[in-house]
């Protein structure tokens, strides 16, 4: 049988959580509760007490209480309640979490679910996941499901009992419902954007003959992001080639789709075979009529995007700065540079076309090549067929070499 952990403040909101519970269980699973409020008295005892979710925390209720932000307050609640939650997760004890409330439950629920990996059901019943300004923030990078509410989270009635209900059936479903992963298939992540699509779609079907699994991620922004967690989690088992850096160009020169700090550093501390290509980064994403970036090569991508061409100096630094990342890596990284063109704009003829940009990335990834890291010029463009082959098969030798390095390493322990 499921458990589904309820994560909720019972002081407001006891009535709803009873009627979650007693639907979980009509559906064929149990509950476990955390109780994350601070004021009042719940209506029945859950499974772990408010008191006990700032004991996680390192403090007490009383001490809570004490505070004069009530944000401040759920922060610690938050920070107990993650840690009992994980604990649970630990002991296989958690098969779905289920959470209900305004803003304040919202940010509670969704910071428990954040912590879990992707592919653990999560449902927040929430008052905000009609308002879409928000609902990014809480989502984040993880496989949330905001239900909304419709009517406030204030009691029970005909309305809210079929909204509550469907939520209950539907963490109680995806629970059950569970994939195996693929046996003998491990799972690659290939990022993208549309200006390289061409390239990762070719790169899949080949992952696919050479007996991959591959899960492609788009680069903006939050696209980088879920790929990193995806590898943090542990579900990107396989490896990663990547075919659009643009993120982080867009860090360097302000532009929208930027990269969180730990971009290009978590597959090389998890010792997964890599393979980057500089795709995407010949152009920042930004809006029209921007001054910042006057003078400089444009292309209009749609009515909200205009794409304008990034120097010679950003790309070095771009060069440079991925580099350092890179090259602390303990699995071997080949970055592979198209010296025709890094995107569909960026070739001769086309409205990006600056060889001396190209240039000046080789130069600057290039100074920063070890043992580890290994960077190859090739005279094709990055859509082009061979340039696609000579990636694949870059990333194939280097993962040949970490199942080498893996196999040393069970002989050395044996």
């Amino acid at each position: 049988m499921k458990n589904i952990l309820i994560v909720a403040c019972l002081d407001t909101k006891s009535t709803e959580v009873l009627f979650l519970k007693e639907r979980i269980e009509t559906f064929g699973a149990k509950t476990i509760i955390i109780d994350a409020g601070i004021l009042g008295e719940p209506l029945f005892p859950p499974d772990f007490t408010r008191a006990d979710v700032a004991e996680m925390a390192g403090t007490t209720l009383e001490k809570v209480r004490k505070i004069p932000s009530e944000g401040q307050a759920m922060d610690i609640q938050i920070k107990g309640a993650i840690g009992i939650a994980q604990k649970l997760h630990s002991e296989g004890k958690v098969h779905g979490i289920l959470g209900i409330g305004g803003a304040m439950g919202t940010g509670l629920g969704t910071a428990v679910m954040s912590s879990f990996p992707i592919g653990i059901p999560k449902v927040m019943i929430s008052t905000v996941a009609g308002v879409g300004n928000l609902v990014g923030v809480f989502v984040g990078t993880k496989d949330i499901n905001m239900f909304h509410s419709v009517a406030d989270v204030a009691g029970l009635n005909r309305l809210t009992r079929t909204i509550f209900s469907n939520a209950a059936g539907a963490v109680v479903g995806m629970a059950n419902a569970g994939v195996d992963k693929l046996e003998n298939r491990r799972l690659v992540a290939v990022s993208t954007l549309g200006t390289t699509e061409h390239a990762a779609e070719r790169t899949r079907a080949l992952l696919e003959l050479a007996g991959y699994e591959s899960v492609t991620f788009h680069t903006t922004g939050v696209g980088g992001r879920s790929l990193e967690h995806s590898i943090i989690d542990g579900l990107v088992d396989g490896g990663v080639i990547e075919y659009s850096l643009h993120e982080y160009i867009d860090r360097i020169a302000g532009g929208l789709y930027q990269a969180s700090d730990d971009r290009y550093e978590n597959a090389g501390l998890m010792s997964l075979p890599q393979v980057y290509v500089p795709g995407s980064t010949d152009f920042i994403v930004e809006g029209h009529g921007k001054e910042k970036y006057q003078g400089r090569k444009t292309h209009m991508h749609n009515q909200a995007i205009m794409l304008y061409r990034t120097s010679p100096v950003e790309m070095k630094q771009l060069g440079e700065e991925i580099g350092q990342k890179l090259s602390r890596s303990k699995s071997p990284v080949t970055v592979v540079i198209p010296m025709r063109g890094f995107s569909v704009h960026d070739r001769e003829g086309g409205p990006l076309w600056e060889p001396e940009a190209l240039l000046e990335f080789a130069k600057g990834i290039e100074s920063k090549a070890n043992t580890m890291l290994k960077v190859k010029r090739v005279d094709a463009h990055v859509l082009e067929e061979r340039f696609i082959q000579e990636a694949l098969d870059s990333f194939l030798e280097n993962a040949k070499i970490v199942d080498t390095m893996a196999a040393i390493d069970v002989r050395s322990a044996g």
